[in-house]
């Protein structure tokens, strides 16, 4: 009896237990629940991060529109300014035309009186120049003063009482120049270049020759036989060959023909020299090529034509061609801002 019991008991608690495990309606409807709402936040995830996708594109496309749109700025503002800079060159261009036409409008309104007063004042803005180059540049007083005398005259033709100052400055200036002594440039260049001219003429110095006698005073050349009489005609050919000149006054004006021709052309070259020292006023270049083409005269040359360039050359050593300019500018300045 005890055991039936036991084993009702065993099979009541069996059945009590799958009675237990046998779902109930309420619990399915709450994981269908669950499994719902996981399902719809996964949706609602991925759907966020496609509206981010979205928003992100947007808004890069927005970043390179507004990129574009700045380039594009930047290109218009420099076509701006190249407008702008053209527009003004081309009202200076205008502005430009503007006076020009203007000038040319005052210039046919002018009379013909004010047409030669124009015309007379340039030539004695040139004349002025042409005095002041003779004067500071060519060392031509004598040129400079016509030029001064020239550019007055103009001004005494014009009658213009304005110009009285510029009348006043020349005649200071003509009274610089002419207190100036009064050097023949020209006359002492002539001279110079005839000298030059004639230096083919002179005749150079020979000092005396000792040749080796080979014949006797009777002319007879004695007679040697054997090796004597063959050494004997080496040794004369060989004294033959040698010439010995001797000069007593120390001078070494002794050269073989080739060599005369270097002495002429350094000659003239002096002559030339001192030329050149004379027409740009350079007294010590002028000073030392006389003196150095006198010297040579003296111990290269011989003959009368030596005598007269040397006396020629001295006379021309003794003149003064130093010649203190004064600055005759004065009047050129003036007229100068007078036509401004």
């Amino acid at each position: 009896m005890a055991n039936n019991d036991e084993k009702q008991q065993i099979d009541a608690n069996v059945k009590d237990a799958e009675l237990n495990e046998k779902p109930t309606p309420g619990s399915t409807d709450n994981r269908l629940l669950w499994i719902a709402i996981a399902i719809l936040l996964v949706l609602l995830i991925a759907a966020g991060g496609w509206l981010y996708q979205q928003i992100m594109a947007q808004q890069q496309q927005q970043i390179d529109a507004h990129s574009a749109l700045q380039s594009e700025m930047a290109v218009l503002a420099d076509a701006d300014d190249d407008t702008r800079q053209r527009l003004a060159t081309l009202q200076q261009d205008q502005q430009g035309l503007a006076d020009k036409i203007e000038d040319l409008l005052n210039r046919e309104a002018l009379s013909s009186a004010d047409l030669k007063r124009t015309w007379a004042l340039q030539e004695i803005k040139y004349l002025l120049n042409v005095a002041n180059q003779r004067a500071l540049l060519a060392h031509d007083v004598t040129g400079a003063l016509q030029a001064l005398q020239m550019a007055d005259l103009q001004i005494k033709a014009l009658s213009d009482y304005r110009l009285h100052p510029l009348r006043a400055l020349i005649a200071e200036e003509v009274m610089a120049l002419q207190a100036l002594a009064d050097v023949d440039t020209a006359g002492i260049a002539l001279k110079l270049q005839t000298a030059a001219n004639n230096i083919a003429k002179l005749r150079v110095k020979k000092g005396p020759e000792v040749t080796a006698a080979s014949e006797n005073e009777s002319g007879v050349v004695p007679e040697q036989a054997g090796w004597k009489q063959a050494a004997a005609d080496i040794w004369q050919q060989l004294r033959s060959l040698v010439v010995i000149r001797h000069d007593q006054s120390g001078e070494a004006a002794v050269l073989v023909p080739e060599q005369r021709y270097f002495l002429y052309q350094n000659l003239r070259l002096q002559l030339e020299s001192a030329r050149l020292a004379l027409l740009n006023a350079d007294n010590a270049s002028y000073q030392h090529s006389m003196q150095t083409a006198i010297q040579w005269l003296r111990q290269y040359f011989t003959g009368d034509q030596r005598d007269a360039l040397i006396a020629t050359l001295e006379n021309l050593n003794s003149a003064q061609i130093k010649v203190d300019v004064p600055d005759i500018s004065g009047s050129l300045n003036w007229l100068e801002e007078y036509q401004q």
